[in-house]
């Protein structure tokens, strides 16, 4: 065993037998080293896991994108396709409703920031914007599942997943025309962007329910009062969305309103 002070090799033991300084076992260096190589092996290990991950979630994202372009695009091409829509289609379908929330929340939005100046620019973005985006979002999450307990009712075989994916699939003409009602309320002409925007609104509480539920023969109740009630259920759920959102805004108008004094 060499001594690390003086370099002399001495005898195994405690202290070197030349200048008496502490001997090293070699077991011990070559410990030390090993893990040394097992801590740089683990912290390799857990960068190449992070880059995995991120690499994962990137690809993920990217498959997501495309399948939700091939959703789109083939429903703009034929609407009717919506009928093959299925819960493998329920991200894209998901997507497309959150899109048409957006339209929603931007067109609130608009239309509050065009009054002139006043107490109603008070209101917040959230009020403005967010909170109709995410009340509009709900609404259809309600919609969809409305329309599912009534495909039960007919006991039509069917999931949630597969009625929210064919909700979404059938969504997406209504998403492009409330899309032009925009174009139309920009460029002046507020007729046609009134009517299109009641034919999309119209589209998400009645139409595209009536769409599923016709998809399939029922074996259960009549579907025709099925869709009676689903109407009925689906414009008093659409009558307390709107009262409670507008009683909140004004209420944070007024709010805002009363602090000014």
């Amino acid at each position: 065993m060499q001594c690390p002070s003086c370099g002399q090799q001495s005898a195994e033991g405690k202290f070197c037998t030349n200048c008496g300084s502490q001997l090293i076992p070699e077991t011990n260096k070559a410990e030390e080293y090993l893990e040394d190589n097992l801590t740089a092996t683990s912290s390799d290990s857990s960068s190449e896991s992070q880059d995995n991950a991120g690499d994962d979630a990137t690809d993920k994202l990217k498959e997501i994108g495309t399948d939700f372009s091939h959703f789109f695009v083939t429903l703009f091409k034929g609407p009717s396709n919506a009928k093959q829509a299925n819960h493998t289609d329920i991200n894209s379908s998901i997507i497309t409703m959150f899109i048409f929330g957006l339209l929603i929340a931007f067109s609130y939005h608009f239309v509050l920031q065009s009054i002139p100046s006043g107490f109603f620019m008070n209101v917040s973005f959230f009020d403005s914007f967010i909170l109709p985006l995410i009340v509009f979002v709900l609404f259809q999450f309600l919609i969809a599942g409305l329309t599912f307990v009534g495909a039960k009712l007919a006991a039509q075989a069917i999931t949630f997943a597969d009625v929210l994916a064919k909700y979404g699939a059938y969504l997406v003409p209504f998403v492009l025309l409330y899309a032009i009602a925009l174009i139309f309320s920009l460029i002046g002409l507020s007729v046609l962007a009134t009517l299109l925007i009641f034919i999309s609104i119209l589209g998400v509480l009645i139409i595209i329910p009536t769409f599923i539920l016709m998809e399939q023969p029922p074996e259960g109740l009549d579907r025709i009062y099925i869709l009676l009630g689903l109407y009925m259920v689906t414009i008093f759920a659409f009558g307390v969305f709107t009262q409670a959102f507008a009683e909140s805004v004004i209420g944070n108008m007024m709010g805002s309103l009363f602090r000014g004094f």
